[in-house]
């Protein structure tokens, strides 16, 4: 029996892994408040103070960062694109570029909230945003209504 001819996908996009992220937000968190530290209690930057205090807030606000910041992905069947399309009209995303296969979305004027990348196989689509975004997403997909 010959074999059937299988698709593969192709790999997934790269986006910012939780370790990037975390030491991305770690480090630079971490030199601000040692640096404000320093300068608002009069610490000596030569003394250990503002550097433990930037550290342990660089540890916390690096964590965070790394949670909800982090590139996810999510599977979205053809039966759910009408459900997607509406949500990302509902939530205020337009189409900014448009590929192949890749589709680009974004707020317009909203530096807070990251893009949505729609990636396009066959009968199937890849989303590609932050983890809090994807989160929402499946949340609101999952509910059917939106």
């Amino acid at each position: 029996m010959p074999n059937s001819p299988t698709t593969v996908d192709p790999p997934a996009i790269e986006g910012l892994d939780v370790k990037v992220v975390f030491i991305d937000y770690f480090a630079c968190v971490t030199a601000i408040t040692a640096l404000s530290l320093s300068q608002i209690c009069h610490w000596s930057l030569l003394s250990p103070l503002p550097y433990r205090w930037g550290l342990a807030v660089g540890v916390v606000v690096g964590a965070i960062a790394a949670y909800w910041h982090h590139t996810k992905v999510l599977a979205v069947s053809l039966p759910q694109m009408p459900q997607l399309e509406a949500w990302l009209r509902n939530n205020g995303y337009g189409s900014v570029e448009t590929d192949n296969n890749l589709a680009i979305y974004r707020l317009p004027q909203s530096w807070r909230r990251g893009a949505i990348i729609l990636e396009t196989l066959g009968d199937r689509r890849r989303v590609y945003s932050r983890a809090v975004t994807i989160g929402q997403l499946q949340r609101d997909l999952a509910e059917g209504g939106l």
